[in-house]
């Protein structure tokens, strides 16, 4: 259905995004009539959704360790850089739009036909990912990307979403969200089958505390093991 089709305009854009890691389209499909109905895209083989990957149970079954997983860690930070020197925004940043090679040695990005790109506006976004702190529901800028890097790469490290497990109080999503309430408040709980905060290194772990209880909107720490990761909070 063309009219359903990505504007060729937004495929143009998006291919100022170079980095190997972004599966992006490429050619565009049109039907008999010329009219442009699809796009092509490159393919991954051999690899893992990366919210397979967040399990303890994958985790040992496959060998994935701390060190492996912050590797791919700071892959997916790489990326998103790369998106944003391309004057681009991921935007719908989540589990489900990840793939990780079997061998662990890089991860790619999917659905970038729903990136917020210059002329065009993104077309996803997860209720996990979305900042409930943005000032216009659709403002959305690097600091909402980073925002949620930090809900998916906590979920890497440590195996649960930042505002799951159990608060005393506050019992959905949105209100552990709308209170900063993550995982890293010591009146939450967490199931045993997450790993420990010990695993997260100093600078990420610092990084993390300012994004998701003190609404920082900063870019992560380059260096995850710095004695301290520098973060002013937005007023």
């Amino acid at each position: 259905d063309p009219s359903r089709a990505i504007p060729v305009g937004k495929i143009e854009e998006l291919q100022k995004i170079s980095d190997p890691r972004i599966v992006r389209p490429t050619a565009v499909v049109l039907n008999e009539q010329g009219e442009p109905v699809g796009y092509t895209m490159r393919r991954v083989p051999d690899s893992h959704v990366l919210c397979q990957t967040l399990t303890r149970a994958f985790r040992e079954r496959e060998g994935l360790g701390r060190e492996a997983v912050l590797h791919l860690v700071g892959r997916l930070r790489g990326a998103v850089d790369a998106v944003h020197e391309a004057g681009c925004l991921v935007v719908d940043l989540n589990e489900m739009n990840a793939l990780v090679l079997h061998d662990f040695s890089d991860l790619t990005l999917l659905d970038a036909d729903s990136y917020k790109t210059p002329s065009f506006p993104p077309t996803a976004l997860m209720e996990s990912v979305r900042d409930r702190h943005m000032r216009d529901p659709r403002a959305f800028d690097v600091g909402t990307d980073w925002f949620a890097f930090a809900i998916v790469s906590f979920q890497m490290v440590v195996g649960i979403h930042p505002y799951r497990g159990k608060h005393p109080v506050l019992k959905t999503l949105d209100e552990r969200m709308e209170a900063d309430a993550s995982v890293l408040d010591p009146a939450v709980s967490t199931p045993r089958v997450c790993f420990p905060f010990t695993d997260v290194p100093p600078a990420l772990l610092a990084w993390y505390r300012a994004v998701l209880q003190d609404r920082v909107r900063e870019s992560p720490p380059v260096d995850f093991f710095a004695g301290t990761a520098v973060a002013v909070p937005v007023a």
